[in-house]
């Protein structure tokens, strides 16, 4: 029972491999021309009548069948890139260069400015969502250093308001200090009354005592100071807001680059222009750089 089992396997995979080696097919082993095969040939005629729906359906069986047919590739990227039939100049652009790359046309005089030209389409196109994603980028970074701003002034705000409070319970404490000297009454030293020395005795080994002066009252001079005036104050600088300049729009300019180029905000620039549409700038419009 085995030995059957392995027998029929074994047959199976040798006919397998005898089929796959042997594809009868003559476009896709090159032995025969592409061109001739039913699906190309019936793509080509639907595409003379002016039927490129259809056309390109048969196109696209022909390359589903031979992905290698370089004239299927041609005949899709001549529909799609000419304005009159159906144009969709992304698909042209693959299917030309494909067949440049299969048919080694890189010299072709036809082909290779319908590539360009089909590239020159999709710039086209899709330059104005790209600027628009572009510009909503930098408002967005705009938008952040504005908040950052905001918060960095809102701390130093308080830290100016913290400072100004302790400057001025110590003005005020000195004021009190200076108060209280000016009104404290002066300082007395005064000493007892010396007693009166008894009367000398006169006797024979003694002598005179004199009575000296009792020292004189020590007054303490009085201590006054000037009042000590202290006043905080906050210089002011007037400042003159800069007169708006001109400024010429130069070839590949953006809003976004010419207030990164003249240092002012990208808001800023656009309100002092408030007429010029900033995503069709025109070179040598005069713009106003505030």
């Amino acid at each position: 029972m085995f030995q059957r089992t392995w027998k029929f396997w074994l047959t199976v995979v040798v006919c397998a491999g005898l089929w796959t080696g042997c594809d009868e097919r003559p476009w896709v082993t090159g032995k025969a021309d592409p061109r001739q095969e039913a699906n190309f040939r019936q793509a080509d005629a639907y595409q003379r009548l002016g039927q490129y729906p259809k056309a390109i359906e048969y196109f696209q069986r022909a390359l589903d069948v031979n992905p290698r047919n370089a004239d299927a590739h041609l005949g899709l990227g001549l529909i799609y890139s000419d304005s009159t039939k159906l144009p969709e100049y992304g698909y042209a652009y693959y299917h030309l260069n494909r067949y440049v790359e299969m048919a080694k046309a890189t010299n072709d005089a036809i082909v290779i400015p319908l590539i360009q030209a089909s590239g020159l389409k999709l710039a086209e196109r899709y330059a104005t969502a790209i600027g628009r994603i572009q510009t909503q980028g930098e408002m967005e970074q705009v938008r952040k250093e504005n908040s950052d701003l905001r918060r960095a002034v809102a701390a130093l705000t308080e830290q100016l308001s913290i400072a100004q409070a302790r400057l001025g319970l110590a003005a005020a404490a000195t004021n009190r200090v200076v108060m209280a000297k000016q009104v404290s009454p002066p300082v007395t030293v005064t000493g007892p009354a010396p007693a009166p020395a008894p009367a000398p005795t006169q006797g024979p080994l003694t002598r005179p005592i004199t009575q000296t002066n009792p020292p004189p009252q020590i007054r303490r001079p009085t201590i006054s100071t000037n009042r000590i005036a202290t006043s905080t104050s906050v210089p002011t600088t007037a400042t003159t807001r800069p007169a708006p300049r001109a400024y010429k729009v130069q070839p590949r300019d953006t809003m976004a680059s010419i207030a990164k180029q003249n240092g002012v905000g990208l808001p800023q620039l656009q309100a002092a222009n408030p007429g010029v549409d900033s995503r069709h700038l025109k070179v040598g419009q005069e713009l106003r750089i505030p």
